[in-house]
């Protein structure tokens, strides 16, 4: 906790630093930024990531700028929709065919890093690394004592509300939400309008509102370090036992509806119709969530629900995602080169915008202001994460095996098949079984 308390106040000072610059020029010319090619034997490095279409666009315009300044080198482009991005990466990384320069998620780092997949970044000639907060990279970008990746941008999770549809509904848009209030607005929407719904929430969402609320509650991590749990059975049933009542009563969309737009949430027809005002998301999703909405919807954010009672917000901040080179990469130096220059030149910055939140390095966030690509609303969801950030969660938290358990329990509770309490007394025993597995690996 005292390390992330140091790196948010460090976070905070930088953005805000950048955001007061005005008036001045962008362009190549930022620290850090990499020199004009030279001609050389032709490279070809490969580059994978998921996004949205905005994201997709706004690197490959990226790409198109860097075959200016590095003519021999020819960046492939490997990019998609988030859903079955991570089975793909973590097969290529298996049978050693994965791209040279990769775009990755936290959660995923724990399992990935146990075998040597990733260069080591600190001390690379022509990576410059000083636009960085040292404690943002060691709470996130640090394995087995190697830089192993680099955020892209400091993500925050918040509620983004479609603000001209929540008012027309009688929706509060100004007010901290908790779980009764949630609760009393969705289902008071719901019964006048079957329609509506006040959350969209695939299983991801579920999960996340899950483990808030255990976290919340208790103070702690939900999975301790020592591979226990951080929750009482009792906790569990709590928390199933409102997600049970809401789903019931229409405060979320179905889940069965919800999950057919599972890591696309901008094409549900739910949140475009504005029949859903309200989304729970990371920041870095908010420009394609607001670009499917009617023409003169206006977007806001808050910060996503928090107990009354709260021992910790939980409110997640963290990288947008990380970007890895491959150490199996047959042109490391160029791969490192041309990462540098996405991370830190000013013409990468202007031109990638907030497509991945507010960008990590301090150099890219002062290009991107003074180009004005940074949205005022990504950055006050950031401001307010940053202000209000609950705990880091470890790796045990987002081990993909455990967070099945929790998806399999959520989807038997919500279509009827378990109750919350026997809901709960699985997922205690299924959790402590994985556990004692998970441990014996080690």
């Amino acid at each position: 906790m005292k390390r992330q308390k140091k790196w948010v106040k460090g976070m905070l000072f930088v953005i805000a630093s950048v955001m007061l610059i005005t008036g001045c020029s962008s362009g190549s010319g930022t620290e850090g930024s990499t020199d004009t090619g030279k001609k050389g034997d032709q490279v070809t490095l490969r580059f994978s990531w998921w996004g949205g279409q905005e994201r997709h666009e706004a690197t490959l315009a990226a790409i198109d700028a860097y075959k200016e300044i590095e003519p021999n080198v020819k960046i492939e482009a490997e990019y998609q929709g988030y859903d079955g991005y991570e089975q793909k990466v973590k097969t290529q990384l298996t049978s050693v065919t994965s791209a040279d320069i990769m775009q990755l998620d936290v959660p995923w780092m724990k399992e990935l890093t146990r075998s040597d997949n990733f260069l080591d970044l600190r001390n690379q000639s022509g990576l410059s690394l000083d636009g960085f907060d040292d404690d943002f990279l060691n709470n996130f970008s640090v394995y087995n004592d190697k830089l192993v990746a680099l955020p892209t941008g400091v993500n925050a999770y918040a509620m983004v509300i479609n603000k001209t549809a929540a008012e027309r509904l009688g929706i509060p848009t100004d007010i901290q939400w908790d779980w009764d209030t949630i609760y009393e607005e969705g289902k008071k929407l719901h019964a006048a309008d079957n329609s509506k719904h006040l959350l969209f929430a695939d299983h991801g969402m579920l999960i996340m509102d899950l483990t808030n609320m255990l976290k919340q509650r208790t103070g702690s991590q939900w999975i301790k370090e020592d591979y226990t749990l951080g929750f009482t059975q009792e906790d569990a049933e709590s928390a199933l036992s409102w997600m049970d009542k809401s789903m019931k009563d229409g405060v979320y969309q179905p889940l069965g509806e919800a999950d057919l737009f599972y890591g696309k949430t901008e094409q549900n027809l739910k949140w475009i119709n504005e029949d859903i005002p309200m989304i729970s998301a990371m920041s870095s999703t908010l420009i394609s969530l607001r670009n499917v909405l009617p023409e003169g919807s206006e977007v806001t954010t808050a910060l996503p629900v928090i107990d009354k009672d709260a021992k910790d917000t939980a409110v997640l901040v963290r990288p947008s995602q990380l970007f890895a080179v491959s150490s199996k990469s047959k042109h490391p130096e160029e791969a490192v080169k041309f990462l540098n220059w996405l991370m830190n030149d000013g013409e990468a910055a202007a031109l990638l915008g907030d497509v991945r939140s507010v960008p990590a390095s301090s150099h890219a966030q002062k290009a991107a202001v003074e180009a004005g690509k940074i949205d005022p609303t990504i950055t006050r969801a950031v401001e307010m994460g940053l202000e209000n950030a609950g705990m880091v969660d470890n790796a045990l938290s987002t081990n993909s095996e455990v967070l099945a358990i929790v998806t399999d329990v959520i989807e038997k509770v919500a279509y009827g098949r378990l109750t919350p309490e026997s809901g709960a007394e699985e997922l205690v025993k299924s959790l402590e079984s994985k556990l004692e597995e998970l441990k014996g690996r080690q």
